[in-house]
């Protein structure tokens, strides 16, 4: 098994949860008989600073720090530049994600790109003003994909190293790096499994407003889609509007006026448009040259 560099971004959590992360972490792949990973913490500008002292005695732990709040992204790009391994793991510090999962997913890894866990078990506890704009967001990701993502921003996954190079000028400093790394793996033509784990309920205070959330997801809804399949969101708005156009020219206009009127040439003349725009934007995704070589 190569070795494998684990990324902790920290944001606000107390050091007593990022130590136990961390330990359970260990506890984990020391069970599993593997080596244990080099765990890097990233802390993004905690109000109150992580201590380093929470780790003593821990070998292969190295914290880093972001003078100021940068992003969830811009914390997992700092923490894959400051390793080496060409394996990299990845999971929250809050207690949400079963990090004595890990072993399963890098066993995975041998045959695929990146392994993602998927927040699809039996103990999933995921806040209710968060399950409607989520399910919305995953099945639209499918819809551009075309093919099922059962989780598309799940938070603990691993993968290549090859892979976060390739998909790097892509990654937002934000919360959607997670969702463009899922997107830019099936388009790209990854290897990507998925694997089923618990959601716990977070420690301590959230920072989740139902509001500002609703309304992150449908811009990362739409930034994936116009990063990575165009013409799956012009497409239906170009048919749209040309079908409307068609039929009320033809079918209103003309059997009552025996002319299409103005409005309904223009209908279908904005359906080309965007449709021509579409096919721009496909043009522009494909010099990203993003599909991987065979």
């Amino acid at each position: 098994m190569p070795a494998i560099d684990l990324i902790i971004p920290v944001y606000n959590e107390t050091s007593d949860i990022v130590a136990r992360t961390v330990r359970a972490a260990r506890a984990a792949f020391a069970k599993d008989g593997a080596a244990p990973p080099n765990i890097i913490i990233v802390d993004d500008g905690s109000r109150v600073p992580v201590d380093a002292a929470a780790f003593t005695g821990l070998d292969g732990v190295t914290l880093l720090r972001h003078e100021r709040n940068r992003g969830y992204g811009a914390a997992l790009k700092t923490g894959i530049r400051a390793g080496t391994a060409p394996w990299i793991a990845i999971t929250d510090a809050d207690g949400t994600y079963p990090v004595d999962r890990l072993p399963d997913l890098v066993r995975e890894m041998g045959a695929h790109d990146t392994v993602v866990g998927t927040r699809t078990g039996g103990n999933v506890n995921i806040p209710l003003l968060r399950r409607f704009p989520k399910a919305c967001l995953n099945r639209f990701a499918s819809y551009l994909a075309g093919t099922h993502i059962a989780d598309l921003n799940t938070g603990m996954r691993v993968f290549t190293r090859e892979l976060a190079e390739y998909l790097w000028h892509l990654f937002p400093p934000g919360f959607s790096f997670t969702s463009t790394m899922t997107m830019g793996s099936l388009s790209g033509g990854y290897r990507v499994k998925e694997i089923a784990i618990d959601y716990y309920k977070r420690e301590g205070s959230s920072s989740i407003s139902p509001v500002a959330d609703t309304i992150r997801f449908f811009k990362i809804a739409s930034r994936l889609g116009l990063l990575f399949s165009p013409m799956r969101i012009f497409g239906p708005i170009a048919g749209g509007l040309l079908a409307t156009g068609l039929v009320k020219g033809l079918g209103i206009d003309y059997r009552h006026l025996g002319a299409v009127g103005n409005f309904s040439v223009a209908l279908m003349i904005a359906g080309i448009q965007v449709f021509c725009m579409g096919l721009l934007g496909e043009l522009i995704v494909l010099s990203r040259n993003i599909r991987r070589n065979p």
